[in-house]
């Protein structure tokens, strides 16, 4: 899946929609509850009885569904959720490095432009004929390749290159161009950038609080279960919460919520585990259209003394002392003159 799983927001999702639903359809309570009046044993002294009753409390109570973690105080009946711990499985770390999936990411989504492989120049002439466009002889188009584009930086009109030839070069041959000047740009105007993979076993609490009669945080407990379950598939497993478990522990007093005048309050908890993937995207890069091999010139020239020159806007690693090591690529900058 994609991102961080945000677990206690799908949960809680969950539970709200499952208490809306059994608000809205009570016979979703008459099945919750169904074995109390199907068994004979327990048909006359359960049955309908603790089912209607159930109804009625659920219909007559506000029922808040929130994060364990706030500053104003509980007020059952309530129910928590706090996030419980969270472990990279440790025999799945190394899938991560071993992610072939990419995503394509455009220029204007990441704020960072595409830069010219050749800056906006005046063109010394054009024949529509041949579709040749002729250049200054001091540009240099050694970084150009067939498939870049010849485009009109006003109109943001492009013309994909056809070929280069020793005076200029050609796109196809009849258009006509209406631009005082014009730049190259790459082929491909993306970026494309790689995404890795991790499992994490995850944990959430979830409390169920009432008050006065400790049945209600039984009912409370039931309808809480029933609507995890209700919705585990379409908003837990549809969104990366695989292989989901649910366990309860014993229902207590919480001392927490006894009233000066003696009612007292309940709790119960249960305990959500599952499998989970987080992704997340690595640097962002562009595909490598055209490669130079730069000329040797004398090194009082301080400059380089030769090397291979990356038609991408790659950034340079920091590794490298662009004014003495061997390798360049253009870089996205408006300084930049390459």
């Amino acid at each position: 899946m994609s991102g961080i799983f945000q677990g206690d927001i799908f949960i809680k999702t969950a539970i709200e929609l499952g208490i809306d639903d059994m608000r809205k359809n009570p016979w979703l309570i008459d099945h919750m509850l169904e074995d109390l009046k199907n068994n004979p044993y327990t048909k006359e002294k359960y049955g309908e009885k603790q089912i209607d009753a159930c109804k009625e409390w659920l219909a007559n109570n506000k029922i808040d569904v929130y994060m364990r973690l706030r500053n104003d105080r509980d007020q059952p009946p309530c129910i928590t959720i706090e996030m419980g711990p969270s472990n990279e499985k440790e025999d799945m770390k190394s899938m991560a490095d071993q992610s072939t999936e990419t995503t394509i990411l455009l220029p204007n989504k990441i704020n960072k432009p595409i830069p010219y492989v050749i800056k906006p120049f005046v063109p010394t002439g054009y024949v529509i004929a041949t579709g040749e466009v002729m250049l200054d002889p001091d540009i240099d188009t050694s970084g150009v390749s067939e498939g870049m584009i010849l485009v009109n930086p006003v109109l943001g009109v492009g013309y994909p290159i056809q070929s280069i030839g020793p005076d200029g070069l050609f796109i196809e041959p009849g258009i006509e161009i209406e631009a005082s000047q014009l730049g190259i740009v790459p082929q491909y105007q993306y970026y494309v950038a790689r995404i890795e993979h991790s499992f994490f076993d995850e944990t959430y609490n979830i409390g169920c609080h009432a008050h006065g009669d400790p049945q209600t945080v039984l009912w409370l407990w039931a309808i809480t279960k029933y609507s995890i379950l209700r919705y585990r598939e379409s908003l837990l497993e549809a969104n990366g919460f695989a292989q989901s478990s649910i366990s309860s522990g014993d229902v207590g007093l919480n001392r927490d919520w006894t009233t000066p005048g003696g009612e007292q309050a309940f709790s119960r908890y249960m305990t959500l585990r599952g499998q989970i993937e987080n992704s997340w995207i690595k640097s962002p890069r562009r595909i490598i259209e055209s490669v130079v091999f730069k000329k040797k010139v004398p090194k009082s020239c301080n400059t380089y003394t030769g090397g291979i020159k990356i038609i991408s806007n790659l950034d340079t690693p920091d590794f490298i002392d662009k004014s003495t090591q061997l390798w360049t690529t253009i870089e996205d900058s408006e300084t930049d003159d390459e």
